[in-house]
């Protein structure tokens, strides 16, 4: 039994001498990133402190284009946003530089708020959007809308299915309250690029049959900070808008 005793200390002595830490954060010095780090400081697997959540903010600039038989408009977008955690907040205006019927001006701006509610692969994203009439007429009603929605938003693997619904209360005298819904399905193709399809339809302010889109949407990463979007929407019926196209170019920081 004694002749065993110095195999072990040996033993020990090795695997005490092979793994060193330094800096005591749990990760050996051979594989550590990020030496010297305080003792009560939480790290990750490469010896490196973790971070605590930060928000982003996002600038976004770009244009829409519209198009069918009554008109065709032209307006230059710009959006500021804040992404903190689960909370989202934004603001967008827009200018319309081209109107076949009514020329250019200064049109209605809008505030959005959500915040994302995960369950499992589910997430619930109530918000809330705030038209606020700046625009020049006759880009505006002159009045503020409220539209409450909701976003049930389900991912699997590379793909996820949505479902959007909403209602606009509005205040403009003969223009009555409506809802919107929407469901499609996107698809991560690359690291870089989404798109997803979804079929659209709403109600019109001034009464009829609901308006019916099909569209698509892009969102193509240039850079981690640099990034665009494209979105697209086909009328499917005769008092839908027949075509609708937006591009943007965003900025993270």
């Amino acid at each position: 039994m004694k002749s065993k005793i110095p195999l072990l200390i040996i033993t020990l002595l090795s695997v005490s001498f092979a793994f060193k830490d330094s800096d005591l954060d749990g990760v050996e010095d051979s594989r550590d990133k990020c030496p010297g780090t305080p003792i009560l400081v939480l790290v990750d697997k490469y010896g490196c402190p973790l971070e605590r959540p930060k928000g982003r903010f996002y600038l976004r600039v770009g244009g829409t284009f519209s198009s069918d038989e009554a008109e065709r408009r032209a307006a230059l977008l710009s959006s500021v946003a804040y992404y903190y955690e689960r909370f989202y907040l934004s603001l967008t205006t827009r200018y319309y530089v081209y109107s076949r019927i009514s020329g250019s001006g200064m049109g209605d701006t809008t505030l959005y708020g959500s915040y994302r509610f995960p369950v499992g692969n589910l997430y619930l994203i109530p918000g809330l959007r705030v038209r606020i009439p700046t625009g020049a007429d006759p880009f505006t009603d002159g009045d503020l809308h409220l539209t409450p929605s909701m976003i049930l938003d389900l991912f699997l693997g590379r793909i996820d299915v949505f479902l959007y619904g909403s209602y606009t209360i509005r205040f403009a005298e003969g223009r009555r309250n409506t809802y919107s819904l929407s469901l499609g399905s996107g698809y991560d193709v690359t690291k870089k690029l989404y798109v997803s399809v979804s079929y659209d339809t709403a109600q019109s302010s001034v009464g009829g049959d609901n308006l019916d889109y099909l569209s698509t949407f892009l969102l193509y990463d240039i850079t981690r900070r640099i990034y665009t979007t494209l979105s697209y929407s086909y009328g499917l019926d005769e008092r839908s808008v027949d075509h609708s196209l937006t591009f943007r170019v965003g900025l993270r920081f």
